[in-house]
């Protein structure tokens, strides 16, 4: 991918909190001329659904369904493919959209996201090859039983989708590797911007397993995770006050943990860390959705002396009028400060985060000062303000020496993205 953009045959159009290429396009000529190499060399067909797709020995379809009826494949096509990736792109195919096509044998990547599929065929667990599994935003209420068959299972994505609880049979993917099961809330300016899902108590047989995110902290879960020292990525919702030393051993376990999600059951109940005596070395994202109950001056020190840490979002998390950095987080990009009523402003001391990309700010209604020197920090791209004082926007827009893209990069909002709600969800829960 980087030799693509490099080449100037992508165009990055958006990044994450690390930097790392996110969302591309791509010209309409040179896409035209893309697809149409692609089915020349045999190497992936594009059809609109209108029109059966022949045994041409094609191993990978793209499905863009645009009109009231999906046509599918000859048997023996399907028999041979070992992708399927299926886009519902206007309302009428959306509506329109039943089941899965059957007769996949060899399949590995079955990619649904968007398609208004819900339910999943039991067939489903005949698809012994079948590596990645993406049902994201489908109306799927729950998985079938069979999921258990899929063996070689490494990836299985369902965001926002209606599934509460996954399965006892999820146990038995022993080669999972990823597993990312959310759904949102409604209103994406409320505290519960998303819930987790319940997962057996004893997920920590998935050996495996390196990305768990994001999940309901329900009965001895916390204790379980303990014994998942291998994970890289952890997200966890519906986490109490009782959790406390549960919770600070398990992280204090995973040495290898890079993004780490942790957000109260309720915007009341305090987020207790205080008995973490160091976080892993390694941590790069971090999300704290809760009242921290001694978030002091100088910070968590365990926190900001993390050599790697480049993205902090803190929900909810602190009550007082100011907010002072003071020191450390040398690699922070991203700042993102939410849900705090009462914050009027930031200071961040000279040479505390040096390298910082974005500052987001929102749902902090008394907010009314950008941190002092904010404009002269060289890598700063973008200002996300929302939901903060009237008084701060006329204050920016009416500063001297503000230049029409200055004030743009500042006032830039969530409409830009495709999904908006997804994306802001998507970033909340730190797996980009």
């Amino acid at each position: 991918m980087t030799e693509l953009i490099c080449r100037g045959l992508l165009q990055v159009v958006r990044r994450n909190g690390s930097d790392r290429p996110k969302a591309f396009k791509m010209h309409d000529i040179l896409r035209e001329f893309v697809v149409s190499m692609s089915k020349s060399i045999k190497f992936v067909a594009i059809s609109d659904g209108k029109e059966e797709i022949g045994d041409d020995g094609i191993r990978r379809w793209s499905i863009e369904a645009k009109g009231k009826e999906m046509k599918g494949a000859s048997e023996t096509a399907l028999s041979r493919l070992r992708s399927l990736f299926v886009f519902a792109v206007n309302e009428t195919s959306k509506s329109s959209f039943n089941r899965l096509p059957s007769g996949f044998k060899l399949m590995r990547v079955l990619d649904l996201e968007d398609t208004p599929i819900n339910e999943l065929p039991d067939e489903l667990g005949n698809l012994f090859n079948l590596r990645y599994l993406n049902i994201t935003r489908t109306q799927v209420k729950e998985l079938p039983g069979s999921i258990g068959k899929l063996y070689n299972l490494q990836s299985l994505v369902m965001k926002g989708t209606q599934i509460k609880e996954l399965p006892a049979g999820i146990l038995r993917l022993k080669n999972l590797r990823h597993l990312i099961a959310y759904h949102y809330s409604v209103n994406v300016m409320e505290f519960d911007i998303f819930v987790g899902i319940v997962v057996p108590s004893n997920i920590c047989l998935l050996s495996n397993l390196l990305l768990l995110a994001a999940v309901e902290a329900r009965g001895n879960f916390i204790k379980q995770i303990s014994k998942m020292t291998q994970l890289r990525k952890l997200g966890l919702a519906n986490v109490k006050e009782t959790d406390e030393k549960s919770l600070c051993f398990a992280i204090a376990e995973m040495i290898h943990l890079r993004s780490l999600g942790v957000k109260s059951c309720n915007e009341d109940e305090q987020l207790k860390m205080d008995a973490l005596e160091s976080a892993p070395p390694g941590l790069e994202k971090l999300l704290l959705a809760g009242k921290l109950e001694k978030l002091r001056d100088d910070f968590l020190p365990h926190i900001q002396g993390l050599p790697n840490i480049g993205e902090l979002t803190l929900v909810n998390a602190y009550e007082g009028e100011r907010l002072d950095f003071l020191e450390g987080f040398q690699k922070l990009k991203l700042l993102r400060i939410r849900g705090c009523p009462r914050l009027k402003e930031i200071v961040i001391n000279k040479g505390v985060m040096p390298g910082l990309q974005e500052l987001n700010i929102a749902q902090c209604q008394e907010f009314t000062t950008l941190p002092h020197g904010w404009e002269s920090l060289p890598d700063l791209k973008r200002v996300y303000l929302s939901d903060v004082s009237p008084g701060l926007i006329q204050k920016i827009c009416r500063s001297k020496g503000m230049d029409r893209q200055t004030i743009t990069s500042i006032l830039l909002s969530y409409g830009e993205a495709e999904h908006p709600k997804q994306n802001m969800v998507d970033d909340f829960v730190l797996f980009n």
